[in-house]
């Protein structure tokens, strides 16, 4: 099922310097968006995905648009397209549960046999703390502990009341959530944009035990298959499995998350 679309904020400092430019570019979203949704009614899968990549390529950052591109995908059997775009819809908009489904879906057709390593409970802890809100709300949020701080201390420094050691706490607490939800903002927006980890394009891709293509095959790795990337060159990435095994894969064969 596909999604309306909702324009998404990364950081409203930044759209803030970029407004008038996201403004101009909302006009033509729409048009494009209602067009994927239309092909993708039509059973047109392909040309669906087209229209919401075009959107995507043009430098829209939206969970919804993520999700309906990786419906698209999924349909016309474009597997590792698929769990990108799902991925990324996670990474703007953690713990969605239509998006988690469908990603589930789009890694079963992955057959991947590879065993996840168990989760640590302080990277449990803090996957759950990155879903408590999206990207947008983490940014929204900072904002309106920004101005709290900001009213706090107005009170405390310039109005004669009674009580000012309460607005000095209040100015200490504000402060706080303020760092902590800003500083969650920006990480949220740099992993929407570099995560560390990439999808596997292709199906059968050799991984290798160097860089080198005339370097020992370690193993094959599946189209969709999610990996976490440790080094590289301009040529492989160094690549590592959810069970800890590693190796070398081309560049061309992976899609940065």
């Amino acid at each position: 099922m596909t999604r309306s679309f909702k324009p998404s904020i990364r950081v409203l400092f930044f759209l803030l310097l970029t407004a008038a430019a996201v403004r101009a570019q909302a006009q033509k979203a729409p048009a494009l968006f209602t067009e994927g949704n239309q092909l993708y009614q039509q059973k047109k899968y392909e040309e669906a995905a087209a229209k919401y990549q075009q959107l995507i390529d043009s430098g829209y950052q939206v969970a919804d648009l993520y999700f309906n591109a990786g419906n698209a995908y999924y349909k016309s059997n474009q597997t590792g397209m698929a769990v990108y775009s799902f991925e990324k819809a996670l990474h703007l908009h953690p713990g969605d549960e239509a998006t988690e489904q469908n990603l589930a879906l789009a890694n079963q057709r992955v057959g991947s046999n590879v065993e996840t390593l168990p989760l640590l409970f302080f990277e449990k802890w803090w996957l759950q703390w990155q879903s408590l809100h999206s990207g947008a709300g983490w940014a929204v949020w900072s904002i309106v502990w920004f101005w709290l701080l900001a009213a706090s201390a107005i009170m405390y420094f310039f109005v004669a009341v009674k009580g000012r050691r309460w607005f000095r706490w209040a100015m200490a607490l504000t402060g706080v959530l303020f760092i902590g939800y800003f500083s969650m903002a920006i990480w949220m927006h740099n992993k929407a944009y570099n995560s560390g980890e990439a999808i596997v394009m292709h199906s059968a891709v050799k991984v290798k035990s160097a860089p080198d293509d005339g370097s020992k095959d370690l193993f094959e790795l599946k189209e969709g298959m999610k990996v976490k990337v440790l080094d590289g060159t301009s040529q492989f990435s160094k690549v590592q499995l959810a069970d800890g095994k590693s190796g070398w894969v081309a560049v061309n064969e992976l899609k940065p998350l």
